[in-house]
């Protein structure tokens, strides 16, 4: 299926099947009300894309988003200086309408963990170490 195909697909399943955009959106207010309720700064997002936003250098950014992965099963991208100011580690999650409620407490049980990590210096590093 080619780009332009998969686009029309999915524009008719937003026309066909609006339960889905909803059920995107339970799930995008829910991981960000969620977020912010645990002191998370997500910053005023109005799309699905949530970023959380950090203290830390790179280095902490690579071995955070590493620790998420490998140990949490959250895949979500770095944003890093100069994108944010230095010593700011922005991450971005992006929810589907194919997650569900018990993936969104997950995520933000995940995000406490790493955060306390972070607090403690668990991620600290002058530079980049190899990953397995």
């Amino acid at each position: 299926m080619t780009f332009v195909q998969g686009a029309l697909k999915r524009l008719e399943m937003l026309r066909s099947q609006p339960e889905h955009k909803a059920n995107l959106w339970k799930i995008v207010n829910a991981l960000q009300g969620g977020l912010k309720a645990e002191g998370f700064n997500i910053g005023s997002t109005t799309s699905c894309v949530t970023p959380v936003i950090l203290k830390g250098n790179v280095a902490e950014a690579t071995h955070l988003t590493h620790d998420l992965r490998e140990n949490y099963n959250i895949f979500c991208s770095i944003v890093v200086y100069p994108v944010v100011p230095k010593d700011m580690i922005m991450l971005r999650l992006i929810p589907t309408a194919a997650h569900t409620l018990e993936d969104v407490d997950e995520t933000i049980k995940a995000f406490q963990d790493i955060k306390g990590k972070l607090l403690q210096g668990e991620y600290k590093a002058e530079t980049l170490a190899a990953f397995d």
